[in-house]
């Protein structure tokens, strides 16, 4: 074998092996592990049944479930069918990492598609006697179970209570729960304590679905004990009390936005950066990155959005028990303010920016109260409504049972563990979250192993074979 042969043999050797490889670990492999499974089903049913047929799969990157239904065999016009019916319910389009779908038949023949979005329901397009198709949307069956977690605060609160496995949906619902007596910014401190107790839900297999409401939250430190209780009563109103029956929500927010610190403070007497004098700065400065979201502290109406000297663009809403506020250097405004707009407490007014008199981004927060300027992080603001007197017997008795669940918990050396279900079976309800698996198992199989063996095996034969010569 001459030197030009042999190099071509070992180059090809090689450009082989690589696209094999690459090809085993993109998500084209996805396809190989399809027809594989396939390919196990074709000696266990006949023809008709295997080429009509998909094991419940889940869509990987990079991946539609077109392209899957294909590759498993099923024919482009069977394809098409469920598409165009599936569609006024849910765009195949928009399927996503994660979801999973099957196709099978029934026992008379007939064609049923399900997929599994990552929802609380799924969707499923059924072949009729007649050869007609229709598709419905139904809820996944589910399980209701309680959790509980409890954290001590060693850095901030998010990675504190992520440390113990809390997801960073639930960590932003405690901190909303308790938003107008903690700035949780600000205030945590070393050695603080949290405690809470949520639904989970989960399908039958014990799959996670979705985290559920909070129940009941403490957060302890060395100043006060501030306790949440979730109650709905009988004519749909909901909130979070204290244990008496008081509301914990405040018809103002303790801050506009999620900032990184107080740049300038409530003052009579402040030099000004820019104009280089003394003068009042008579609102909070909050740093925050450009784009932070700002929201309106309460319910009120806007009676003034624009640009305003100094100020920049700037937003100002006026409020019950003669309060305004204001919201200064804005990078822009909500799309749909304007101008007599009433918005709600928390709703998303604008944009941190730099625009005015500004050295940097920030927000120039301020309150006025009967017309007079005043110190936002010193002045209190009244409670919403308590408990309505009608339901407060039964309110007491809810919160009893989560205040057990609590003191439970402290007590346990897990941080999450199970709560018991109050009725006559007394039995365990829930089980500690690390025994819960994630996820199917089918869709963890692994892809065939035969071509990557099969090509490193040439490739090692080649070089002996050019060796040798």
């Amino acid at each position: 074998m001459s030197p030009k042969t042999r190099k071509f043999f070992f180059y090809a050797a090689i450009c082989g092996a690589i696209i094999v490889f690459i090809l085993y670990y993109s998500p084209l492999s996805s396809h190989l592990s399809i027809l594989s499974t396939s390919s196990e089903k074709l000696a266990e049913k006949s023809a008709k049944t295997s080429i009509n047929t998909v094991p419940l799969t889940t869509v990987r990157y990079g991946q539609t479930v077109y392209e899957s239904l294909l590759s498993a065999g099923i024919s482009p016009q069977t394809v098409h069918l469920i598409n165009q019916k599936l569609k006024p319910l849910f765009n195949l389009k928009r399927c996503r990492p994660g979801d999973s779908f099957e196709l099978k038949e029934s026992g008379d023949g007939n064609l049923i598609f399900k997929y599994f979005p990552n929802s609380l329901e799924y969707y499923i397009v059924e072949e009729s006697p007649k050869g007609t198709f229709s598709a419905r949307k139904e809820k996944i069956p589910l399980k209701r179970v309680l959790v509980g977690a409890k954290a001590n605060i060693r850095s901030s609160v998010y990675e504190s209570m992520r440390n113990e496995g809390v997801s960073p949906q639930l960590i932003n619902r405690f901190t909303d729960i308790f938003s107008w007596d903690i700035d949780f910014f600000t205030e945590p401190r070393r050695g603080d304590t949290i405690k809470l107790i949520w639904e989970r839900y989960l399908s039958l297999e014990g799959k996670i679905i979705k985290e559920g409401k909070i129940l009941s939250a403490q957060y302890i430190n060395a100043k006060r004990d501030l306790t949440a209780i979730f109650f709905q009563d009988k004519d749909g109103h909901s909130d979070y009390y204290t244990p008496q029956g008081n509301s914990l929500r405040k018809s103002f927010l303790r801050s506009p936005l999620k900032y990184s610190r107080i740049s300038s403070y409530f003052s009579y007497h402040r030099f000004h950066p820019i104009l280089r004098i003394y003068r009042p700065h008579l609102g909070i400065d909050y740093a925050a990155p450009p784009g932070t979201p700002v929201s309106a502290i309460a319910e009120g109406r806007v009676i003034f959005k624009g640009w305003k000297g100094g100020f920049g663009n700037f937003i100002k809403i006026k409020h019950s028990h003669g309060i305004t506020s204001s919201y200064g250097h804005l990078y822009r405004f909500a799309r749909s303010l304007r101008r007599g707009k009433k918005v709600e407490q928390g709703q998303v007014i604008g944009y941190v920016g730099s625009t005015g008199l500004s050295t940097g981004p920030h927000l120039d927060f301020r309150i006025t109260k009967q017309g007079r300027y005043v110190n936002f992080l010193k002045t209190e603001f009244p409670r919403a409504e308590p408990v309505n007197s009608a339901y407060l017997n039964e309110f007491k008795k809810v919160s009893q049972k989560y205040l057990n669940h609590l003191s439970t918990l402290s007590d346990s050396p897990e941080n999450i563990y199970p709560v018991r279900k109050t009725g006559p079976s007394n039995g365990v309800y829930t089980f500690p979250q690390g025994q819960i698996k994630v996820g199917d198992e089918k869709s963890l199989r692994s892809p065939p192993l035969f071509l990557p063996f099969l090509f490193s095996g040439f490739l090692i034969l080649t070089l002996f074979i050019t060796k040798k010569r």
